[in-house]
């Protein structure tokens, strides 16, 4: 739901998984394995949220922030990011943040 939107833009991503769940992204990576984007165009980064998120949260190579987590993960980030001025946008206490609109099949949405 961000990647794709930057390759859109042209820009390079750069995915923290989940300290939790890291397997659905490396299952993701190896869809975009299958395509012709050239290599470091999407980069995967594991561990811990306080390590590897603070230090990429923390970077001024690093233009813009996009975070789905927890209020105190945001705080955290929102406190990295301002010392390099970086943009961050966060979605925060939600699980599966999607907009559901009202001509939709709401029996097949609820099932997706």
């Amino acid at each position: 739901r961000k990647i794709a939107p930057a390759l859109l833009a042209g820009c390079t991503s750069v995915v923290k998984t989940s300290e939790f769940t890291p397997n659905t992204c490396f299952e993701m990576a190896k869809l975009f394995a299958t395509v012709d984007l050239p290599k470091g165009v999407v980069n995967i980064v594991t561990g811990k949220g306080e390590i590897v998120g603070a230090a990429l949260a923390a970077s001024p190579k690093v233009d813009i922030i996009s975070l789905t987590g927890s209020v105190r993960a945001g705080k955290s980030v929102y406190a990295s990011a301002a010392q390099n001025m970086t943009k961050v946008n966060l979605e925060l206490g939600g699980k599966a943040p999607v907009i559901v609109c009202a001509d939709c099949d709401l029996d097949m949405t609820v099932q997706a």
